[in-house]
């Protein structure tokens, strides 16, 4: 993929849902290699003009001009590595205009190297290395070597942008009493949004809450208890499913799928919450049997959510 020209990406290629597969955009910053999945990325464009932004992170450059739209402009080598000084020696630096969570975000590495076809099970989930460490949701083991895969997200939260809050007091604290003992699922390879999704359900009154950092984890233990259940008492085990999209080893459609196949689990009810909100996706999660589709950032809007499938109201 060249440096030199506007390259648009081709969000058309995996039309099938739940072939636990993606396209993968392998990159540069600082001779490290990085990947972001493909339906986030909506343009690679060269690097121009910017304009700075006072009292701003420090790792945001400033604000770029991309497609009559004005958009921050996140330096990874400054975020990654506190590294003000390095530049690339051919001056090809290239802007990745990414879209998460309904916000246009650029992107500012070195270089574009290209896109791969892979199988989620070819990621692993990273160890958790403490609230400061590398963002880094899990990594994709190829020929060429480690992919680690960025937590676009969570950069964004750190730098002060994205929208990655909870108003807990828009939250609706009824029926307290009655929700302390709802099970609810989540499974999210992020560990600020893990946090969080769990913060927003414990102030909504929902106590009995099990998180997991990938889809096979997730997987595995609902289908021990479909095992030792039936579809009339599951509920009392698991009443509802949140689940992210992208994640190692089994992603969030290919989860919902075989829920949707198991006979005992089929009528629980599961919510894909995504940073990828695209038509594609949305059309994908219906294929696969998702109940609903929230957006991520929209906690408020997940909540709503649960106590509507769960008969809670709004």
């Amino acid at each position: 993929m060249s440096n030199k020209a506007t390259s648009p990406v081709d969000h058309g290629i995996l039309l099938e849902a739940g072939t636990n597969e993606a396209e993968v955009l392998a990159f540069r910053v600082s001779g490290a290699r990085f990947g972001v999945n493909v339906a986030k990325v909506r343009e690679v464009v060269p690097l121009e003009r910017l304009t700075a932004i006072p009292h701003s992170h420090p790792a945001i450059d400033g604000l770029a001009e991309v497609r009559e739209m004005v958009i921050p402009l996140i330096n990874l080598r400054k975020f990654l590595f506190n590294d003000s000084e390095h530049r690339a020696a051919d001056g090809s630096e290239s802007l990745l205009l990414l879209e998460f969570n309904n916000l246009h975000t650029a992107f500012r590495v070195e270089e574009v190297e290209r896109i791969y076809r892979v199988s989620w099970k070819d990621t692993l989930p990273v160890p958790q290395l403490g609230e400061n460490a590398c963002p880094v949701t899990s990594v994709l083991r190829q020929k060429e070597g480690l992919l680690p895969m960025l937590d676009f997200e969570s950069i964004c939260a750190k730098v002060g942008l994205g929208g990655m809050s909870l108003d807990l007091e828009s939250i609706d604290k009824d029926q307290a009493a009655a929700k302390a003992e709802v099970p609810i699922i989540y499974a999210d390879d992020s560990q600020l949004v893990r946090a969080m999704v769990k913060d927003s359900l414990h102030e909504a009154g929902f106590q009995h809450l099990r998180g997991f950092p990938d889809g096979q984890d997730a997987w595995e233990y609902l289908n021990d208890l479909a095992k030792e259940s039936t579809a009339d008492n599951i509920r009392e085990k698991v009443a509802c499913i949140v689940t992210d999209v992208e994640m190692p080893r089994m992603d969030g459609l290919s989860l919902t799928k075989k829920i949707r196949q198991n006979p005992v689990l089929a009528g629980v009810p599961v919510i894909v919450f995504s940073s990828i909100a695209t038509r594609d996706n949305q059309k994908k999660g219906l294929q696969v049997g998702a109940s609903a589709q929230v957006s991520k950032a929209k906690y408020d809007e997940l909540i709503q959510t649960v106590h509507r499938l769960l008969g809670m109201g709004a």
